[in-house]
């Protein structure tokens, strides 16, 4: 029987490590967070025979929905978010806090971040850890029959949550290397040269939109606060145009203060650009006890509806920004 047992975590061993290996190399490939969590779930579901998969990620010390499979794609994320965020005792928490996976077979009694309403009976909640500094992400497995764990399927969790920490962490670098062509210094979003190879890669097919964003009034704050105080008011609007759009969303700082998203929720934009002057230009900046207030104007295109080059769609979502920008121009001039 100790025998066998050994036999079995030296087979999971093997095997979540070269799951892991072979899902990190989609992060060299495509460098696309969703698609790295759909291929790792697919290869985990023949394990674990899963229902449904999510992954919540830690972004401020309040729950993001990075990604998720297709059987909770009409659900409003953003609401189950903000009442995750106002409650300490919802299951995620505890796996964050204790740093391992863990395995719920009914969740009647439980508050799980989806309505029950029958839909979810099982769970296994684990911990994707990087460099040992915290838990940067949740990957929740979720069943909607009962769910009666194996010995074999502890330890293959056991092993999964050990080599994700050791092998994904060090794809991590690698990606990072060649991320640094793409990457914005200053606020860590994508830059202009990324958006240019995402427009080589784009098929007429793909129905994108293209957002294009420019902050009002801030000159004005680094003419009298100074470029450095300039540099953590970019940062902290970076982030909250970040955190309000999807996982599957790009957002590009375009140059100075000028940021441009691209999704492919062509029919959402509206919407998008109404959240994006929410928590931009409705929300105060604090920095050194330091208080300012920004706006940000935003003009959009829709390709290939408009225009089947993507180029000229900048261009139209650009022009359609500055007349935004006009008509807001007194309201920060003077701030």
């Amino acid at each position: 029987m100790i025998k066998l047992r050994i036999n079995l975590s030296e087979y999971c061993d093997l095997v979540t490590s070269k799951i892991i290996l072979e899902t990190s190399i989609e992060i060299l490939k495509k460098g696309d967070v969703p698609v790295f969590f759909e291929t790792l779930s697919e290869k985990l579901k023949s394990f674990l025979n899963f229902d449904g998969w999510t992954v919540v990620g830690i972004l401020e010390n309040k729950p993001k929905f990075i990604a998720y499979s297709k059987h909770y794609e009409r659900l409003n994320f953003e609401k189950i978010e903000e009442k995750m965020s106002n409650r300490e005792k919802f299951i995620y928490m505890q796996v964050k806090s204790k740093r391992r996976w863990r395995y719920i077979k009914n969740l009647q009694k439980e508050e799980i971040w989806i309505p029950r309403g029958n839909i979810l009976s099982s769970w296994i909640g684990i911990p994707l850890i990087f460099k040992d500094i915290d838990v940067y992400t949740i990957l929740n497995l979720e069943y909607f029959t009962p769910k009666k764990l194996t010995t074999k399927n502890k330890i293959f969790l056991d092993h999964f949550q050990k080599n994700f920490f050791v092998y994904a962490s060090k794809f991590l670098d690698i990606k990072a290397l060649f991320d640094q062509k793409y990457i914005d210094p200053l606020t860590g979003l994508k830059n202009r040269f990324y958006l240019e190879k995402v427009f080589s890669e784009i098929d007429n097919s793909e129905k994108i939109g293209i957002i294009f964003c420019d902050l009002d009034g801030f000159k004005n704050i680094n003419d009298k606060y100074g470029h450095k105080f300039g540099d953590e008011v970019l940062k902290i609007a970076s982030k909250r145009i970040k955190n309000i759009v999807k996982s599957t969303d790009d957002v590009i700082r375009y140059g100075g203060d000028e940021f441009v998203v691209l999704t492919k929720n062509t029919e959402g934009v509206n919407k998008i650009i109404n959240r994006i002057k929410q928590f931009v230009s409705k929300r105060e900046i604090s920095i050194d006890n330091q208080v300012v207030n920004i706006g940000i104007s935003c003009g959009y295109a829709i390709f290939p509806d408009e225009t089947n080059n993507l180029q000229e769609a900048l261009n139209i979502s650009d022009m359609r920004m500055y007349k935004e920008k006009e008509k807001n121009k007194n309201i920060y001039k003077r701030r």
